[in-house]
């Protein structure tokens, strides 16, 4: 009884503790914030940096103070296809080896032209595509009320430090310069589940009380 009133006190504490970590923010910037006129500024390799926290890797980001309305009401947002080409946007956050992330953002779309061509947004982390998603504008679609939704993808972190990917496309040639809009990134590690940590602890439970029997055994048989 006192073993498994033990092991339970443990579940919970561990539980407690994973759910402490999951809860730490590891992007930082997710709402692109920074200091920039309003309107829509064009941000690339040259300027690689101008975004907090973020590194244009390849050509153009078109940065919204203001240009159309964020989705979490800070004004700041982005279009990943800026600048007549498609932008490849990153940031690299501090992850551990084997384990579970979840990456959350928010898409929408510019809708200032070619309504017909759907704005794919294509995501990787740690060099490993883990997604793509595509967001098709409607009728509906303004400046004023972009209808932003959320999307969620998760990992598995191989190393110490994880980059994390965002590219945007088009599905027609011709939309060069109205793609995705992106916002409100955020990646947080996976809570494992109590039954999780409840097969480790009997694990090493069982771990235990196989060396303290072969312990007894070694002494039995020495006397």
């Amino acid at each position: 009884m006192k073993l498994k009133l033990l092991m339970a006190g443990v579940v919970a504490a561990l539980t407690t503790a994973g759910a402490a970590d999951a809860a730490t923010e590891l992007v930082v910037n997710g709402g692109f914030t920074g200091s920039i006129g309003k309107g829509a500024t064009i941000v690339s390799t040259d300027s690689a940096t101008q975004i907090a926290g973020w590194t244009v890797l390849t050509n153009y980001v078109d940065w919204s103070n203001g240009a159309w309305q964020s989705s979490d009401g800070d004004d700041y947002s982005l279009d990943l296809i800026g600048g007549f080409r498609r932008g490849v946007i990153a940031q690299t956050i501090a992850t551990q080896a084997g384990r579970t992330y979840n990456l959350t953002f928010d898409i929408s779309g510019n809708p200032d032209m070619y309504r017909e061509a759907g704005r794919f947004i294509t995501v990787s982390a740690g060099g490993a595509e883990i997604g793509a998603t595509q967001y098709v504008l409607s009728s509906a679609n303004t400046r004023q009320n972009m209808l932003w939704t959320s999307r969620s993808m998760s990992f598995v972190a191989t190393g110490a430090f994880t980059q994390i990917v965002f590219a945007g496309t088009s599905d027609n040639p011709a939309n060069c310069c109205w793609g995705a809009t992106l916002d409100n990134v955020s990646v947080m590690a996976a809570v494992p589940e109590p039954a999780t940590w409840a097969m480790m602890i009997v694990g090493f439970g069982a771990a235990g009380s196989m060396i303290r029997t072969a312990r007894r055994r070694n002494a039995f048989a020495a006397a």
